[in-house]
């Protein structure tokens, strides 16, 4: 019960943080035509996703007759969520929508991401309650994906940007 008062009171900080922020930053990120276009598209497959595991879960638990739990009470819901914002992570990743035009690679904010998804795993070694050892394990996996992704695609945009570079050295 506490950690989900706590997991609420986070929230509720960072809703107010984000307003605060929208508030007072007069330039938003701004996205090209094709990026927004990808961005619906990973909506889209998020989407997609979310309804085939809803789908999944609601047939299986309407042919055993029995609610489909896994490690505890909401982390079947936990796990489907994650998986589908990955979807949709990955997707904008992979389609150059995830970062706004001219945002920059920033590999200090990859370390700490990878830091904190490093935290949440060893959160999983470490605790003892069942239902917050499986939703620490979770989020820890999710972050070191996202994360391997974005540096993935970085070495892709890199190794693109020195093949055209040379192509036109050569010309």
């Amino acid at each position: 019960m506490w950690f989900g008062i706590g997991v609420m009171i986070a929230l509720a900080v960072g809703l107010i943080v984000w307003v605060v922020l929208k508030a007072t930053k007069k330039d938003c990120k701004k996205y090209d035509e094709r990026q927004i276009v990808a961005r619906g598209k990973a909506y889209r497959a998020g989407f997609v996703a979310f309804v085939i595991c809803e789908i999944a879960v609601f047939f299986i638990e309407l042919f055993t007759e029995k609610p489909l739990v896994l490690f505890g009470p909401g982390i079947l819901q936990i796990l489907i969520l994650f998986v589908c914002l990955l979807v949709f992570v990955e997707y904008a990743i992979f389609s150059d929508a995830y970062y706004s035009v001219g945002q920059a690679f920033n590999i200090k904010w990859c370390i700490i991401m990878m830091l904190l998804g490093a935290v949440f795993i060893f959160q999983f070694l470490r605790s003892k309650d069942d239902w917050f050892k499986s939703y620490t394990f979770i989020a820890g996996i999710f972050i070191e994906i996202a994360i391997i992704s974005i540096i993935i695609k970085h070495a892709i945009n890199k190794k693109r940007d020195a093949a055209l570079d040379k192509e036109d050295s050569e010309e």
